[in-house]
Protein backbone atom coordinates (compact mmCIF):
# COMPACT_ATOMS: atom_id res chain seq x y z
CA UNK A 1 0.00 0.00 0.00
CA UNK A 2 0.94 3.07 -1.49
CA UNK A 3 1.53 6.35 1.31
CA UNK A 4 2.20 9.83 1.04
CA UNK A 5 2.84 12.61 3.71
CA UNK A 6 0.00 15.62 3.60
CA UNK A 7 0.22 18.34 5.60
CA UNK A 8 -3.64 18.30 6.10
CA UNK A 9 -3.06 14.96 8.14
CA UNK A 10 -1.30 17.27 11.08
CA UNK A 11 -4.41 18.48 12.32
CA UNK A 12 -6.07 15.09 12.78
CA UNK A 13 -2.68 13.52 14.40
CA UNK A 14 -2.85 16.13 16.79
CA UNK A 15 -7.14 15.05 17.30
CA UNK A 16 -5.58 11.23 17.55
CA UNK A 17 -3.20 11.79 19.73
CA UNK A 18 -6.09 13.71 22.11
CA UNK A 19 -8.50 10.81 21.94
CA UNK A 20 -5.93 8.05 22.60
CA UNK A 21 -4.78 10.04 25.22
CA UNK A 22 -8.26 10.29 27.05
CA UNK A 23 -8.87 7.03 26.49
CA UNK A 24 -5.58 5.43 28.02
CA UNK A 25 -6.81 8.30 31.12
CA UNK A 26 -10.61 6.84 31.13
CA UNK A 27 -8.98 3.32 31.90
CA UNK A 28 -7.22 4.55 35.36
CA UNK A 29 -11.62 4.99 36.53
CA UNK A 30 -13.64 2.57 37.05
CA UNK A 31 -16.85 3.84 36.95
CA UNK A 32 -19.35 3.20 34.21
CA UNK A 33 -19.33 6.46 32.76
CA UNK A 34 -15.29 5.99 32.22
CA UNK A 35 -15.92 2.60 30.48
CA UNK A 36 -18.65 4.04 28.15
CA UNK A 37 -15.74 6.99 27.61
CA UNK A 38 -13.22 4.79 26.71
CA UNK A 39 -14.92 3.16 23.85
CA UNK A 40 -16.53 6.52 22.71
CA UNK A 41 -12.59 8.34 22.65
CA UNK A 42 -11.76 4.19 20.79
CA UNK A 43 -14.55 5.04 17.79
CA UNK A 44 -13.31 8.56 17.52
CA UNK A 45 -9.37 7.20 17.39
CA UNK A 46 -10.32 4.82 14.49
CA UNK A 47 -12.31 7.04 13.00
CA UNK A 48 -9.63 9.28 13.13
CA UNK A 49 -6.65 7.17 12.07
CA UNK A 50 -8.62 5.82 9.19
CA UNK A 51 -9.23 9.43 7.80
CA UNK A 52 -5.73 9.91 8.12
CA UNK A 53 -4.80 7.13 6.22
CA UNK A 54 -7.59 7.70 3.02
CA UNK A 55 -5.68 10.83 3.26
CA UNK A 56 -2.12 9.27 2.85
CA UNK A 57 -2.79 6.93 0.85
CA UNK A 58 -2.46 7.24 -3.18
CA UNK A 59 -4.64 4.86 -5.14
CA UNK A 60 -8.03 5.09 -5.36
CA UNK A 61 -8.89 1.74 -4.03
CA UNK A 62 -6.68 2.16 -0.83
CA UNK A 63 -8.25 5.04 -0.39
CA UNK A 64 -11.79 3.18 -0.78
CA UNK A 65 -10.62 0.57 1.71
CA UNK A 66 -9.83 3.18 4.29
CA UNK A 67 -13.29 4.99 3.86
CA UNK A 68 -15.23 1.87 4.88
CA UNK A 69 -13.04 0.73 7.86
CA UNK A 70 -13.14 4.25 8.88
CA UNK A 71 -16.99 3.48 9.60
CA UNK A 72 -16.08 0.77 12.25
CA UNK A 73 -15.82 4.30 14.68
CA UNK A 74 -17.97 6.64 12.63
CA UNK A 75 -21.06 5.12 12.52
CA UNK A 76 -20.56 4.12 16.70
CA UNK A 77 -18.94 7.39 17.68
CA UNK A 78 -22.30 9.51 17.64
CA UNK A 79 -24.24 6.01 18.95
CA UNK A 80 -22.01 6.38 22.15
CA UNK A 81 -21.36 9.65 22.38
CA UNK A 82 -25.32 9.85 23.25
CA UNK A 83 -24.75 6.54 25.65
CA UNK A 84 -21.95 8.89 27.25
CA UNK A 85 -24.42 11.34 27.89
CA UNK A 86 -26.81 9.59 29.44
CA UNK A 87 -24.37 8.17 31.92
CA UNK A 88 -22.61 11.57 32.73
CA UNK A 89 -25.82 12.59 33.76
CA UNK A 90 -27.32 9.56 35.56
CA UNK A 91 -30.01 8.78 32.97
CA UNK A 92 -28.32 5.71 32.00
CA UNK A 93 -31.55 3.95 32.76
CA UNK A 94 -33.49 5.13 30.01
CA UNK A 95 -31.47 2.83 28.01
CA UNK A 96 -33.36 -0.31 29.59
CA UNK A 97 -36.01 -1.10 26.74
CA UNK A 98 -36.36 -0.62 22.95
CA UNK A 99 -33.84 2.11 22.91
CA UNK A 100 -30.79 0.10 23.04
CA UNK A 101 -31.69 -2.51 20.46
CA UNK A 102 -32.47 0.79 17.71
CA UNK A 103 -29.04 2.28 18.51
CA UNK A 104 -27.46 -1.02 18.28
CA UNK A 105 -29.69 -1.74 14.97
CA UNK A 106 -28.41 1.10 13.34
CA UNK A 107 -24.60 1.06 13.96
CA UNK A 108 -24.91 -3.23 13.05
CA UNK A 109 -27.07 -2.11 9.73
CA UNK A 110 -24.59 0.76 8.51
CA UNK A 111 -21.76 -1.78 8.85
CA UNK A 112 -23.63 -4.47 6.62
CA UNK A 113 -24.40 -1.83 3.75
CA UNK A 114 -20.75 -0.03 3.84
CA UNK A 115 -18.83 -3.39 3.64
CA UNK A 116 -21.11 -4.82 1.12
CA UNK A 117 -20.36 -2.21 -0.95
CA UNK A 118 -19.71 -3.24 -4.55
CA UNK A 119 -22.91 -5.57 -4.31
CA UNK A 120 -24.96 -2.31 -4.31
CA UNK A 121 -24.56 1.01 -3.95
CA UNK A 122 -26.73 2.54 -1.18
CA UNK A 123 -24.32 3.81 0.81
CA UNK A 124 -22.25 5.61 -2.42
CA UNK A 125 -23.48 5.71 -5.94
CA UNK A 126 -19.84 6.69 -7.08
CA UNK A 127 -16.51 7.14 -5.27
CA UNK A 128 -14.20 8.78 -7.26
CA UNK A 129 -10.63 11.15 -6.75
CA UNK A 130 -10.68 14.90 -6.95
CA UNK A 131 -7.83 15.97 -8.34
CA UNK A 132 -6.09 18.49 -5.89
CA UNK A 133 -7.96 16.78 -3.32
CA UNK A 134 -6.63 14.54 -0.55
CA UNK A 135 -10.13 12.75 0.15
CA UNK A 136 -12.15 10.92 -2.35
CA UNK A 137 -15.73 12.62 -4.01
CA UNK A 138 -18.51 10.54 -3.93
CA UNK A 139 -22.50 10.67 -4.47
CA UNK A 140 -24.39 9.00 -1.50
CA UNK A 141 -27.13 6.69 -2.11
CA UNK A 142 -29.83 6.86 0.30
CA UNK A 143 -29.02 5.15 3.21
CA UNK A 144 -26.13 7.92 3.70
CA UNK A 145 -28.69 10.14 4.54
CA UNK A 146 -30.38 7.39 7.26
CA UNK A 147 -27.03 7.19 8.56
CA UNK A 148 -26.63 11.28 8.52
CA UNK A 149 -30.10 11.27 10.58
CA UNK A 150 -29.00 9.08 13.09
CA UNK A 151 -25.82 10.78 13.60
CA UNK A 152 -27.56 14.08 13.96
CA UNK A 153 -30.52 12.78 16.76
CA UNK A 154 -27.59 10.86 18.50
CA UNK A 155 -25.68 13.86 18.89
CA UNK A 156 -28.64 16.57 18.89
CA UNK A 157 -29.88 14.47 21.94
CA UNK A 158 -26.49 14.23 23.28
CA UNK A 159 -26.66 17.76 23.85
CA UNK A 160 -29.83 18.34 24.76
CA UNK A 161 -28.94 16.27 27.89
CA UNK A 162 -25.93 17.77 28.83
CA UNK A 163 -27.76 20.88 28.48
CA UNK A 164 -30.97 19.69 30.37
CA UNK A 165 -27.83 18.79 33.29
CA UNK A 166 -26.55 22.32 32.92
CA UNK A 167 -29.81 23.93 33.59
CA UNK A 168 -30.48 21.95 36.37
CA UNK A 169 -27.73 21.06 38.13
CA UNK A 170 -25.84 23.12 40.78
CA UNK A 171 -23.75 26.66 40.56
CA UNK A 172 -20.73 24.06 42.34
CA UNK A 173 -21.27 21.84 38.74
CA UNK A 174 -22.16 24.23 36.01
CA UNK A 175 -18.36 24.76 34.78
CA UNK A 176 -18.10 20.94 34.10
CA UNK A 177 -21.25 21.15 32.76
CA UNK A 178 -20.35 23.91 30.46
CA UNK A 179 -17.85 22.27 28.88
CA UNK A 180 -19.49 18.73 28.81
CA UNK A 181 -22.47 20.88 26.64
CA UNK A 182 -19.48 22.74 24.30
CA UNK A 183 -17.97 19.72 23.93
CA UNK A 184 -21.31 17.43 22.75
CA UNK A 185 -22.31 20.35 20.38
CA UNK A 186 -19.32 21.17 18.39
CA UNK A 187 -18.99 17.72 16.19
CA UNK A 188 -23.36 18.53 15.50
CA UNK A 189 -22.45 21.84 14.35
CA UNK A 190 -19.55 20.60 12.08
CA UNK A 191 -21.91 18.13 10.61
CA UNK A 192 -24.47 20.67 9.62
CA UNK A 193 -22.71 23.00 8.39
CA UNK A 194 -21.71 20.68 5.71
CA UNK A 195 -24.70 18.73 5.23
CA UNK A 196 -27.68 21.10 5.50
CA UNK A 197 -25.91 24.92 4.87
CA UNK A 198 -23.51 23.27 2.46
CA UNK A 199 -21.01 25.12 3.85
CA UNK A 200 -17.13 23.78 3.78
CA UNK A 201 -15.38 25.54 6.46
CA UNK A 202 -12.24 23.76 5.77
CA UNK A 203 -11.65 22.87 2.12
CA UNK A 204 -10.20 19.67 1.18
CA UNK A 205 -10.53 17.68 4.11
CA UNK A 206 -13.75 16.65 6.61
CA UNK A 207 -14.37 19.61 8.92
CA UNK A 208 -16.58 16.85 10.84
CA UNK A 209 -14.05 14.83 12.14
CA UNK A 210 -11.40 17.97 12.71
CA UNK A 211 -14.28 19.29 14.76
CA UNK A 212 -13.74 16.20 17.31
CA UNK A 213 -10.26 17.63 17.99
CA UNK A 214 -12.20 21.01 19.66
CA UNK A 215 -14.64 18.25 21.67
CA UNK A 216 -11.90 16.41 22.67
CA UNK A 217 -10.30 19.69 24.12
CA UNK A 218 -13.31 20.61 26.06
CA UNK A 219 -13.58 17.45 27.73
CA UNK A 220 -10.31 17.03 28.62
CA UNK A 221 -10.85 20.34 30.57
CA UNK A 222 -13.86 18.63 32.17
CA UNK A 223 -11.99 15.74 32.64
CA UNK A 224 -8.47 17.02 34.03
CA UNK A 225 -8.88 20.21 35.50
CA UNK A 226 -12.54 19.28 37.11
CA UNK A 227 -12.60 15.75 37.51
CA UNK A 228 -16.13 15.28 35.72
CA UNK A 229 -15.39 11.75 35.53
CA UNK A 230 -15.03 11.63 39.56
CA UNK A 231 -17.53 14.50 40.25
CA UNK A 232 -20.36 14.71 38.18
CA UNK A 233 -21.95 11.28 37.56
CA UNK A 234 -21.08 9.61 40.53
CA UNK A 235 -20.98 12.36 43.36
CA UNK A 236 -23.55 14.99 42.30
CA UNK A 237 -26.28 12.86 40.76
CA UNK A 238 -25.86 9.52 42.84
CA UNK A 239 -24.71 11.10 46.37
CA UNK A 240 -24.69 14.39 46.04
CA UNK A 241 -28.43 14.94 44.92
CA UNK A 242 -30.29 12.03 46.46
CA UNK A 243 -28.75 11.25 49.86
CA UNK A 244 -30.62 11.64 52.63
CA UNK A 245 -28.26 14.17 54.42
CA UNK A 246 -27.43 17.62 53.98
CA UNK A 247 -24.45 18.47 52.34
CA UNK A 248 -23.54 22.37 52.80
CA UNK A 249 -20.11 23.76 50.02
CA UNK A 250 -18.43 26.19 52.28
CA UNK A 251 -15.35 28.20 50.39
CA UNK A 252 -12.38 29.62 52.34
CA UNK A 253 -14.12 32.01 53.90
CA UNK A 254 -17.15 30.30 55.50
CA UNK A 255 -20.19 31.23 53.30
CA UNK A 256 -21.92 28.91 51.74
CA UNK A 257 -21.84 27.92 47.83
CA UNK A 258 -24.05 25.19 47.47
CA UNK A 259 -26.83 23.18 49.03
CA UNK A 260 -28.01 19.87 48.03
CA UNK A 261 -31.61 19.54 48.21
CA UNK A 262 -31.82 17.89 51.57
CA UNK A 263 -29.87 20.44 52.82
CA UNK A 264 -32.30 22.83 51.20
CA UNK A 265 -35.28 20.99 52.86
CA UNK A 266 -33.78 21.62 56.12
CA UNK A 267 -33.10 24.85 55.79
CA UNK A 268 -36.69 25.81 54.60
CA UNK A 269 -37.70 29.27 53.25
CA UNK A 270 -33.95 30.27 54.20
CA UNK A 271 -32.24 28.45 51.99
CA UNK A 272 -33.45 30.96 48.80
CA UNK A 273 -31.13 33.44 49.87
CA UNK A 274 -28.14 31.59 51.22
CA UNK A 275 -25.35 31.23 48.51
CA UNK A 276 -22.88 33.83 49.87
CA UNK A 277 -23.68 33.97 53.27
CA UNK A 278 -22.45 31.63 56.84
CA UNK A 279 -24.58 29.10 57.99
CA UNK A 280 -24.91 31.61 61.11
CA UNK A 281 -26.25 34.21 58.94
CA UNK A 282 -28.53 32.44 57.60
CA UNK A 283 -30.04 30.23 60.64
CA UNK A 284 -29.64 33.11 63.53
CA UNK A 285 -30.83 31.78 66.88
CA UNK A 286 -32.04 28.69 64.79
CA UNK A 287 -28.44 27.11 64.89
CA UNK A 288 -27.36 26.18 68.69
CA UNK A 289 -23.83 26.57 67.76
CA UNK A 290 -21.43 29.26 68.30
CA UNK A 291 -19.19 28.93 65.43
CA UNK A 292 -18.03 26.34 62.53
CA UNK A 293 -14.72 27.51 63.40
CA UNK A 294 -14.23 24.48 65.71
CA UNK A 295 -16.29 21.82 63.97
CA UNK A 296 -18.67 19.73 66.23
CA UNK A 297 -19.69 16.17 66.15
CA UNK A 298 -23.28 17.15 66.84
CA UNK A 299 -25.46 20.05 66.63
CA UNK A 300 -28.71 21.07 67.23
CA UNK A 301 -31.24 22.88 65.06
CA UNK A 302 -34.66 24.47 65.59
CA UNK A 303 -37.23 23.31 62.20
CA UNK A 304 -40.31 24.71 63.44
CA UNK A 305 -41.32 24.02 67.00
CA UNK A 306 -39.13 20.43 66.37
CA UNK A 307 -35.79 20.19 67.56
CA UNK A 308 -33.55 18.03 65.70
CA UNK A 309 -29.65 16.40 66.47
CA UNK A 310 -27.28 16.20 63.56
CA UNK A 311 -24.35 14.80 63.42
CA UNK A 312 -21.19 16.73 61.31
CA UNK A 313 -18.88 15.19 59.38
CA UNK A 314 -16.54 17.48 57.93
CA UNK A 315 -14.02 17.42 54.86
CA UNK A 316 -11.52 19.79 53.42
CA UNK A 317 -11.69 20.20 49.61
CA UNK A 318 -8.61 20.11 48.01
CA UNK A 319 -7.62 21.07 44.45
CA UNK A 320 -5.09 18.93 42.65
CA UNK A 321 -2.35 20.67 44.05
CA UNK A 322 -3.76 19.86 47.30
CA UNK A 323 -4.64 23.13 48.44
CA UNK A 324 -7.41 23.84 50.44
CA UNK A 325 -10.13 25.35 48.36
CA UNK A 326 -13.25 25.27 50.29
CA UNK A 327 -14.88 22.70 52.77
CA UNK A 328 -17.86 20.40 52.60
CA UNK A 329 -19.87 19.63 55.87
CA UNK A 330 -22.37 16.64 55.45
CA UNK A 331 -25.12 16.54 58.39
CA UNK A 332 -27.02 13.11 59.08
CA UNK A 333 -30.05 13.63 61.21
CA UNK A 334 -29.74 11.65 64.20
CA UNK A 335 -32.78 12.82 65.90
CA UNK A 336 -34.25 9.18 65.96
CA UNK A 337 -31.46 7.89 66.99
CA UNK A 338 -30.95 10.24 69.85
CA UNK A 339 -34.50 9.74 71.23
CA UNK A 340 -34.27 5.89 71.02
CA UNK A 341 -30.87 6.64 73.10
CA UNK A 342 -32.76 8.43 75.63
CA UNK A 343 -35.68 6.30 76.14
CA UNK A 344 -33.05 3.33 76.21
CA UNK A 345 -31.57 5.61 78.88
CA UNK A 346 -34.62 6.38 80.64
CA UNK A 347 -35.56 2.16 80.14
CA UNK A 348 -32.31 1.46 82.25
CA UNK A 349 -32.75 4.47 84.73
CA UNK A 350 -36.47 3.57 85.62
CA UNK A 351 -38.58 0.68 87.71
CA UNK A 352 -40.85 -0.91 84.86
CA UNK A 353 -43.81 -1.32 87.32
CA UNK A 354 -44.06 2.25 88.78
CA UNK A 355 -42.20 4.13 86.34
CA UNK A 356 -40.30 5.96 89.00
CA UNK A 357 -36.35 6.02 89.56
CA UNK A 358 -34.58 2.72 90.26
CA UNK A 359 -32.36 1.58 92.70
CA UNK A 360 -29.00 1.62 90.24
CA UNK A 361 -29.82 5.05 88.80
CA UNK A 362 -30.83 6.29 92.59
CA UNK A 363 -27.38 5.36 93.83
CA UNK A 364 -25.72 7.28 90.34
CA UNK A 365 -27.22 10.57 91.98
CA UNK A 366 -26.98 10.58 95.89
CA UNK A 367 -23.84 9.45 95.67
CA UNK A 368 -22.35 13.00 94.01
CA UNK A 369 -24.64 14.69 96.24
CA UNK A 370 -23.85 12.74 98.98
CA UNK A 371 -19.94 13.83 98.71
CA UNK A 372 -21.09 17.28 97.82
CA UNK A 373 -22.75 18.10 101.29
CA UNK A 374 -20.71 15.45 103.93
CA UNK A 375 -18.63 17.41 105.50
CA UNK A 376 -20.36 20.81 105.04
CA UNK A 377 -23.01 22.73 106.83
CA UNK A 378 -25.47 21.46 104.59
CA UNK A 379 -28.06 19.47 105.39
CA UNK A 380 -29.43 15.96 103.16
CA UNK A 381 -31.93 13.33 104.26
CA UNK A 382 -33.00 10.15 103.54
CA UNK A 383 -36.90 9.01 103.95
CA UNK A 384 -37.84 5.29 103.89
CA UNK A 385 -41.05 4.49 103.36
CA UNK A 386 -42.49 0.67 103.32
CA UNK A 387 -45.79 -0.27 102.08
CA UNK A 388 -47.67 -1.82 105.48
CA UNK A 389 -49.28 -5.02 105.29
CA UNK A 390 -48.10 -5.66 101.61
CA UNK A 391 -47.72 -9.15 101.48
CA UNK A 392 -51.74 -9.23 102.98
CA UNK A 393 -52.44 -7.26 100.15
CA UNK A 394 -51.51 -10.04 98.01
CA UNK A 395 -52.28 -12.89 99.07
CA UNK A 396 -55.97 -11.41 99.63
CA UNK A 397 -56.19 -9.64 96.43
CA UNK A 398 -54.14 -11.13 94.30
CA UNK A 399 -50.09 -10.36 92.72
CA UNK A 400 -52.23 -8.36 90.07
CA UNK A 401 -54.02 -5.72 92.55
CA UNK A 402 -50.39 -5.68 94.53
CA UNK A 403 -49.04 -4.27 91.38
CA UNK A 404 -51.62 -1.77 91.30
CA UNK A 405 -50.93 -0.53 94.94
CA UNK A 406 -47.17 -0.08 94.26
CA UNK A 407 -48.20 1.85 91.07
CA UNK A 408 -50.39 3.99 93.53
CA UNK A 409 -48.16 4.58 96.05
CA UNK A 410 -45.25 5.99 93.73
CA UNK A 411 -48.02 8.02 91.93
CA UNK A 412 -49.52 9.47 95.33
CA UNK A 413 -45.73 10.19 97.09
CA UNK A 414 -44.48 11.40 93.44
CA UNK A 415 -47.54 14.02 92.94
CA UNK A 416 -46.51 15.23 97.03
CA UNK A 417 -42.90 15.68 96.62
CA UNK A 418 -41.15 18.42 95.62
CA UNK A 419 -39.34 18.69 92.15
CA UNK A 420 -35.97 18.49 93.61
CA UNK A 421 -36.75 15.62 95.51
CA UNK A 422 -35.57 12.16 94.20
CA UNK A 423 -37.97 9.50 94.52
CA UNK A 424 -37.07 5.94 93.64
CA UNK A 425 -38.45 2.32 94.39
CA UNK A 426 -35.78 0.68 96.33
CA UNK A 427 -37.15 -2.77 96.19
CA UNK A 428 -40.17 -4.75 96.78
CA UNK A 429 -42.41 -2.71 98.15
CA UNK A 430 -40.07 -0.43 99.25
CA UNK A 431 -39.75 3.41 98.55
CA UNK A 432 -36.66 5.63 99.15
CA UNK A 433 -36.34 9.71 98.63
CA UNK A 434 -33.52 11.84 98.84
CA UNK A 435 -34.12 15.21 100.20
CA UNK A 436 -31.68 18.33 99.95
CA UNK A 437 -31.66 21.19 101.49
CA UNK A 438 -33.91 20.90 104.44
CA UNK A 439 -33.17 19.89 108.18
CA UNK A 440 -34.28 17.39 110.49
CA UNK A 441 -37.48 18.77 110.80
CA UNK A 442 -38.22 19.76 107.16
CA UNK A 443 -37.22 15.95 105.93
CA UNK A 444 -39.31 14.68 108.71
CA UNK A 445 -42.51 16.87 107.59
CA UNK A 446 -42.21 15.96 103.84
CA UNK A 447 -42.13 12.27 105.18
CA UNK A 448 -45.21 12.84 106.98
CA UNK A 449 -46.69 14.59 103.66
CA UNK A 450 -46.01 11.52 102.04
CA UNK A 451 -48.00 9.52 105.15
CA UNK A 452 -50.51 11.27 104.86
CA UNK A 453 -51.29 11.33 101.47
CA UNK A 454 -51.29 7.42 101.35
CA UNK A 455 -53.50 7.30 104.39
CA UNK A 456 -55.76 9.95 102.66
CA UNK A 457 -55.87 8.25 98.84
CA UNK A 458 -56.93 4.97 98.78
CA UNK A 459 -56.79 3.05 95.67
CA UNK A 460 -59.82 2.84 93.94
CA UNK A 461 -60.42 -0.19 91.76
CA UNK A 462 -63.91 -0.71 89.75
CA UNK A 463 -65.29 -2.96 92.94
CA UNK A 464 -63.90 -1.81 95.70
CA UNK A 465 -61.81 0.65 97.30
CA UNK A 466 -58.42 -0.44 98.70
CA UNK A 467 -57.07 1.57 101.74
CA UNK A 468 -53.37 1.99 101.64
CA UNK A 469 -50.92 3.82 104.40
CA UNK A 470 -47.27 3.54 105.17
CA UNK A 471 -44.26 3.28 107.71
CA UNK A 472 -41.48 5.67 107.20
CA UNK A 473 -38.12 6.27 108.53
CA UNK A 474 -35.97 9.52 108.31
CA UNK A 475 -32.57 9.90 108.96
CA UNK A 476 -30.58 13.52 108.20
CA UNK A 477 -27.12 14.08 107.50
CA UNK A 478 -25.16 15.89 110.59
CA UNK A 479 -21.66 15.56 108.77
CA UNK A 480 -20.97 12.03 111.13
CA UNK A 481 -22.07 9.80 107.92
CA UNK A 482 -18.82 7.97 106.52
CA UNK A 483 -21.03 6.70 103.72
CA UNK A 484 -24.93 6.93 102.14
CA UNK A 485 -25.16 3.55 102.61
CA UNK A 486 -24.31 4.32 106.32
CA UNK A 487 -27.11 7.06 105.92
CA UNK A 488 -29.64 4.88 104.67
CA UNK A 489 -29.20 2.14 106.90
CA UNK A 490 -30.22 4.64 109.78
CA UNK A 491 -33.51 5.29 107.78
CA UNK A 492 -33.96 2.14 107.42
CA UNK A 493 -33.67 1.43 111.41
CA UNK A 494 -36.18 4.22 111.78
CA UNK A 495 -38.59 2.49 109.39
CA UNK A 496 -38.23 -0.06 111.29
CA UNK A 497 -38.88 1.12 114.53
CA UNK A 498 -42.01 2.56 112.53
CA UNK A 499 -43.36 -0.66 112.32
CA UNK A 500 -42.04 -1.70 115.44
CA UNK A 501 -44.74 0.89 116.99
CA UNK A 502 -48.07 0.09 115.04
CA UNK A 503 -47.40 0.76 111.18
CA UNK A 504 -48.26 4.22 109.63
CA UNK A 505 -46.12 6.86 111.08
CA UNK A 506 -42.96 8.61 110.67
CA UNK A 507 -39.83 7.95 112.99
CA UNK A 508 -36.91 10.60 112.61
CA UNK A 509 -33.89 9.37 113.46
CA UNK A 510 -29.90 10.99 113.65
CA UNK A 511 -26.81 9.76 112.64
CA UNK A 512 -26.04 9.70 116.23
CA UNK A 513 -28.80 7.57 116.66
CA UNK A 514 -31.10 9.40 118.52
CA UNK A 515 -34.87 8.52 117.74
CA UNK A 516 -38.20 10.65 117.47
CA UNK A 517 -41.84 8.54 116.30
CA UNK A 518 -44.45 10.58 115.03
CA UNK A 519 -47.82 9.09 113.81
Amino acid sequence: MQLEFTPYILPFVVSLITTVGLALYALRHYNPAARVFVLVMTALSIWTFCYIMELSSVTLDAKILWVKIKYLGSATAPVLWFVFSLYMTNNQQRLKGPLSTVLATGVILTWAVVFSHGLQTWMWTDIRLKPGFPETDSDHGFFFWIYAVLCYVCILASVVVYFNFYRTTSRFFKQQAQWLLLGGFIPLGGRMTEDLLGLDLIPKVDEVIFFFLFSGIFFALALFRYGALKLVPIAHHLVVKNINAAIVVLDLMGRIVDLNPYAQRMLGPEQSGSIGKTPQEVLGDRLKLATFEEIPQELTLMQGERESCFSVQYSPIREQRGQVAGHVLVLFDITERKQAEMQLAHIARTDALTQVTNRRYFYELAEPEFKRINGTEGNLGVVMLDVDYFKKINDTYGHQIGDEVLKHVAKVCKNSLRSTDLFARYGGEEFICLVSGGNAEDTRSIAEKLRQALAETPLELPEQNISVTASLGVAVLNGAAKSLDELIGKADEALYTSKKEGRNRVTLSTVLGTAEIYG
